[in-house]
């Protein structure tokens, strides 16, 4: 095969115009099983020009296939054209390193995306993905979010016609095994036939050429199949007691391939590469095994001593290289035991703070990660690294679980803390006893600050719950909501009653009626009269609380309830359009979080083979997946909605 390759290379480079469909050499990352068994088997059909021949039926695998589509019409470039691909490689990554617009790439991964061979394409969409993911994170600003939400949406169609691909694979597959199945059976059927054996031989070549011609079934069935189909096609023959020449024939056959086998097998002991080598060899050895029968008994030692006599070479430059792979692996094994070493030190000295423990933790992931960097050791030596690893880890761990659990009692006195804090700071507002409590106020601050220390993430839900009461109590002060007049005093008064009055004659509504229920009640509400905007706002919000609660303690689906409580939250402030921006604002935020999480579930997914669709996690990811994507649309219809107001 080298040797056409560089006869292809010679005309190629000698003639203007070179011969369509000249055979390029394999790449790397597409060198087949099926691809090098045909070029075993037929690559001395290539004739001088070394045009392709024609694909056998028998052989026509998707793999060869796939490869024929994407090389097939390719010639081999001459000196002129290697150094013209690598100008053009050059230039590529010229036009990758320079600054492209997030639009530009999003545009540029549905294009590929979208295009018929988006499978043979799935290295340049990853990293175009990859691109993208890494603007994403650098720059989360508004200007871009229309953006970021278009490529997580071309994102899903692209996750989804991936497991489609791998199902339609997977359903192949089983089909492919049911008619494998069905031409075993009718090989069976033909031993019990009365029929002329040349007859029954014909019938027998159809369907060794059918069973040729399907495609592959799935893996874990491949061995039993093949090995079903071999006992019973030797039934066949042994059933035939094929004449003298349609025997010799075959073992005619058999000879050639063999020697073609042999021959392969002689050049392995020129490669380099000596696991590749011994991959090909055993290919080999599998060919020889498998798909070839006998030859004649005067051919038959002499063909297995010169296929023997060339493998023993291979497995001498093995054991060689084998020699080589031992001193590696008991070097990588002390480095494995020297990061251990240091994981005990850590351990050891054992921190007295949060802060000195956060620090701790970082070193000691440091350690983790570069224990599970060195790799290739012997079995068992890799598996006492691992116990011992397993059992640093374990005591640090200890450790780090004791420290933190004494410091629970602490954490829940400092939540409590804080939770009362917000409580009466809620509890002011609702008084509106506003002016007098001022001092108060401040004081609660001062306590806050005071509170030990809690978690980063409890500490910022905690403080996200008291920063807007506090907020909300300076934004009264200032309003002048507790400075009004008589009259302005009377209509404050008499809205607050009729807040804390409103209720409900029954539990149960049609949607229908709680929406003319509750129009009624907020038209009642404002002919009370008017007031200025910081007082209305306070007593908006009183009202939304006061007619959330009802519509909570009523009996209709928790989906309805939410919707009627987001129109109505929407009538009582459509009139203020800060507050409806903040509620866009809101929304936005979240469809965006929900978003990144769907994108990081989708990487999960990466990590599950073609064959994965029945495994347990790929259900669970899935499952969370199609959640988060309902999620989304929610929002997006919450977001529509307010959007129209």
């Amino acid at each position: 095969m080298k040797d056409s390759n560089k006869k292809s290379k010679k005309s190629s480079s000698d003639s203007v115009d070179p011969v369509k469909n000249t055979i390029p050499e394999m790449p790397k990352d597409k060198r087949t099983k099926a691809y090098k068994e045909w070029v075993k088997k037929y690559g001395d059909q290539i004739s001088e020009s070394n045009v392709i021949p024609e694909m056998p039926k028998d052989k026509r695998t998707k793999a060869y296939k796939e490869w024929m589509k994407q090389y097939g019409d390719q010639k081999l470039p001459s000196n002129n054209q290697e150094n013209s691909s690598k100008s053009d490689k050059k230039e590529t990554k010229k036009v990758r390193s320079k600054k492209v617009k997030l639009s530009d790439n999003v545009t540029q991964f549905e294009e590929l995306i979208n295009s018929e061979d988006w499978f043979t394409k799935r290295k340049e969409i990853e990293e175009l993905r990859s691109v993208i993911n890494t603007i994403l994170k650098k720059n989360d600003s508004d200007e871009i979010s229309n953006t970021k939400s278009d490529f997580f949406k071309i994102l899903r169609i692209y996750s989804s016609k991936k497991r489609k691909y791998f199902s339609d694979l997977n359903s192949n597959q089983k089909e492919n095994l049911l008619k494998r199945q069905a031409l075993i059976e009718k090989i069976k059927d033909l031993i019990v036939v009365d029929e002329n054996p040349n007859k029954l031989y014909s019938r027998f070549k159809l369907l060794k050429e059918e069973w040729h011609n399907t495609g592959q079934v799935p893996i874990v069935d491949r061995n039993n199949i093949w090995e079903t189909y071999r006992h019973h096609v030797g039934k066949f023959y042994d059933f035939l007691h094929l004449n003298r020449d349609l025997r010799e024939l075959d073992f005619k056959h058999n000879y050639e391939e063999k020697l073609k086998i042999i021959e392969r097998a002689e050049q392995l002991d020129k490669v380099d590469d000596i696991i590749k080598a011994s991959r090909d060899l055993n290919d080999l050895h599998r060919l020889w095994k498998n798909e070839l029968g006998p030859v004649s008994r005067e051919h038959s030692d002499d063909l297995w001593k010169r296929f023997q006599a060339a493998s023993q070479k291979i497995h001498l430059k093995r054991q060689d290289f084998q020699k080589e792979i031992s001193t590696i692996q008991q070097d990588n094994y002390l480095k494995k035991q020297s990061v251990i070493t240091r994981m005990k030190e850590l351990t050891s000295k054992l921190p007295k703070t949060h802060s000195e423990w956060q620090n701790k933790i970082k070193d000691f992931e440091k350690l983790k990660v570069e224990f599970q960097s060195i790799k290739n050791l012997q079995r068992n030596k890799n598996k006492k690294s691992w116990n011992d690893f397993r059992v640093a880890t374990k005591e640090f761990n200890t450790e780090k679980n004791n420290f933190y659990k004494n410091q629970k009692k602490e954490l829940k006195k400092s939540i409590d803390l804080k939770k009362s804090l917000i409580e009466e700071v809620k509890a002011i507002i609702e008084s509106n006893k506003i002016s007098e409590n001022s001092n108060r106020v401040k004081l609660i601050q001062e306590e806050w600050k005071k509170v030990g220390y809690l978690p980063r993430k409890i500490s910022n839900s905690l403080w996200n719950d008291f920063k807007p009461l506090v907020n909300k109590f300076y934004d009264i002060l200032k309003s002048g909501a507790i400075n009004l007049d008589k009259n302005e005093q009377k209509i404050y008064d008499e809205k607050s009653k009729f807040i804390d009055k409103l209720k409900f004659s029954k539990k149960k509504y049609t949607v229908d009626e709680l929406k003319d229920e509750f129009v009624l009640s907020i038209q009642s509400f404002n002919e009370i009269g008017e007031l200025n905007l910081n007082s209305s706002t306070i007593l908006n919000s009183n009202l939304m609380r006061k007619i959330s609660s009802i519509i909570k303690s009523l009996d209709i689906d928790k989906v309805e309830k939410d919707n009627l409580i987001f129109d109505f939250e929407l009538e009582l402030s459509k009139t203020d359009s800060n507050e409806i921006n903040k509620k866009i604002q809101t929304i936005k935020r979240k469809i965006s979080d929900l978003e990144v999480e769907s994108n990081q579930f989708q990487n999960n997914l990466e990590f599950f083979s073609s064959s994965s669709s029945e495994n347990p996690l790929f259900k669970n990811v899935s499952t969370k997946i199609e959640s988060i994507e309902k999620k989304i649309e929610f929002w997006r219809a919450k977001l529509k909605k307010i959007e129209k107001v």
